[in-house]
């Protein structure tokens, strides 16, 4: 593998992780760190290093043992972060260790599953691509106050004059008697 085939192969990862990392992070209330990136391209750079030395059973195990420890050690990752990582490890692996002599199917590959993730994305953050502003509302909680959906949304609606809208709520605060309230619109 010369040097332009491999700054070639990086360019391809490079672009196809910010693409994911964009689509990733189009819901306001969840978002994946930047650094996560890093995970992609540190495992583009392990398998080509795989692919210049010999290895072991032991590496690979060694791998194993990390990725487990990593995982029962750190903070709990949000799905979508977990399924951002399993393709920006995908994607590296793919672009490293395929046949350059069949980069057509290489690159079907990356647009499939680039594809697939921007589909799944923008299904399941709909609502949120929907709704691009957020407020945060108090209401006071009066004596008979309800909780319950028609109520809280009047509320809302004599507070800031919207009437499409989503709402959830963040907290209920018995001792100051409010409700804080995250509105979309």
């Amino acid at each position: 593998m010369d040097l332009n085939e491999l700054v070639g192969r990086f360019l391809l990862l490079f672009f196809s992780i910010l693409v994911l990392y964009f689509f990733s992070n189009r819901k306001d209330n969840e978002t994946i760190n930047p650094l996560m990136v890093i995970v992609g391209l540190c495992t583009f750079s392990l398998c080509y290093l795989f692919t210049k030395i010999e290895i072991g059973v032991g590496i690979g195990f060694g791998l194993f043992a990390i990725f487990s420890i990593l995982r029962f050690r750190t903070q709990s990752f949000t799905v979508n972060a977990i399924i951002f990582l399993f393709a920006t490890i995908t994607l590296s692996i793919l672009d490293i260790m395929y046949p350059f002599e069949k980069i057509e199917l290489l690159l079907f590959f990356q647009i499939i599953i680039i594809g697939f993730y921007i589909a799944a994305s923008v299904i399941v953050n709909k609502k949120a691509s929907k709704y691009l502003n957020t407020v945060d509302v108090k209401i006071a909680l009066s004596n008979g106050f309800s909780l319950d959906h028609k109520t809280i949304r009047k509320n809302i609606q004599e507070k800031i004059n919207i009437d499409d809208f989503e709402f959830k709520i963040v907290l209920i605060n018995t001792v100051s008697n409010e409700i804080d309230v995250l509105v979309f619109y």
